[in-house]
Parts: C-alpha cells; structure tokens; sequence
C-alpha cells in the first residue's frame, strides 16, 4: 500500500478521528452522571452560604437535607422567561433569594441575590459560575468584595442603573455603594449594570 497515496492519508485520518472521537465519546458519558453530581452539590454549596445556613457535614446529601429543610424553591415567571426564587421562613431568618446574571467582561456570570422579605437591603450575593480573568475580575468570588454586599441597602429611589453602585459615586459616601475590583473596571461596570437591570426585574415579578 503507497502510505503517500491520498487514499492511505485520508483513510488514516478518518481512523485517528473515529478511535479519539469514541474514547472522548466514552469518556464524558462514563463520567456525566459524576460531573452531575458535583453540579449539584457545588450549587447546593452556594446556595446555603448565600443564605447563611450552616451544614454540619461536608456530604452531597446534607446539602440536599439542608436546602429542604430550610428553603422553599419554585419557579416563576417574568417579562423573558422563568426565575428560580428561594424563601427562607426560619423565625428571625426570613429571606427571599433569586438566581440573576449577566454578561461579565469575557462570558457570562451567574449567581443568587439574597434579599430581605421586603426587598429593601442585600443580605448576600454569591456566584455559581464566572470565567473572568484570574487575579482580576474573577476576583469578584473573594471574601472582602461579596462582604461588601452583606446589609447593603438598594436605593429603589435612584436611576435604576444606580440602585446599586460599584465603583465610584458623585457620593462616596452613598450608602448603597461598595468599591470596585482594582484592575478590574470592565467586570465591575458589567456586574453593576446586570446586578441593577436584574434587580428591577426582581421587583416586578409576583411572588407570594
């Protein structure tokens, strides 16, 4: 058989494409249901510290334990679609929690918002899922700038581009105000404008 020939090369090739493309084939299916599992666990996860709720064991089945004995979660629907809202209704604890995103800088952000019953202050925000630079903007999951959200109230009387301000302000002192990532302007606009479109969204819906 002439190995130069372009039969022998094209036959060749489509044999590498077919022997890798089923190992990788075989691979992501043997493993779904396992990248299933810590989806739902990592989700889990940040779904209870954006509410606050302590889980006694590090286990998949306490997080689930934890998310049913404490939140009740439902769907509903908006101006584009469906939104997954949480409520807590332990005594002294209530609070409403709502998934939001955006477009960051790169790719898209995803998180919850957790609220008071009334609406009137950010008692947390975390993120499930951000692609933002290392060092820069995917410095939004460190402690000392999601703390910042923790009481943070939102001036449902201002332009709703600055019911919530990160970043620099006519008033620095404004109260519904945290500072942005240093070296990561894009990414703090970006989540600012999300975070605020979300929010009048958040208002408007009808939730019981």
């Amino acid at each position: 058989m002439n190995k130069r020939s372009m039969g022998y090369v094209l036959g060749f090739t489509g044999a590498l494409c077919v022997v890798f493309g089923l190992g990788i084939s075989v691979v992501h299916y043997s493993t779904l249901e396992m990248l299933q599992r810590n989806e739902a666990l990592h989700r889990n996860r940040v779904i209870l510290r954006a509410f606050m709720i302590d889980v006694p064991e590090e286990t998949p089945q306490a997080y689930e334990d934890a998310i049913r004995r404490h939140l009740e979660i439902s769907k509903v629907k908006d101006g584009e679609g469906t939104r997954t809202v949480y409520r807590r209704r332990d005594r002294g604890n209530e609070a409403i929690g709502f998934d939001f995103g955006g477009m960051g800088f790169w790719d898209r952000i995803d998180g919850i918002v957790v609220l008071t019953s009334d609406l009137r202050r950010i008692l947390s925000i975390e993120f499930f899922d951000q692609k933002e630079t290392p060092g820069l903007g995917a410095r939004i999951e460190e402690r000392w700038f999601l703390d910042q959200f923790k009481g943070l109230p939102v001036a449902w009387d201002a332009a709703p581009k600055e019911r919530v301000i990160i970043g620099p302000s006519a008033d620095p002192n404004a109260a519904h105000r945290v500072d942005a990532i240093t070296g990561a302007t894009q990414t703090s606009m970006a989540l600012m404008r999300f975070l605020n479109s979300e929010l009048e969204r958040i208002r408007t819906l009808e939730i019981d």
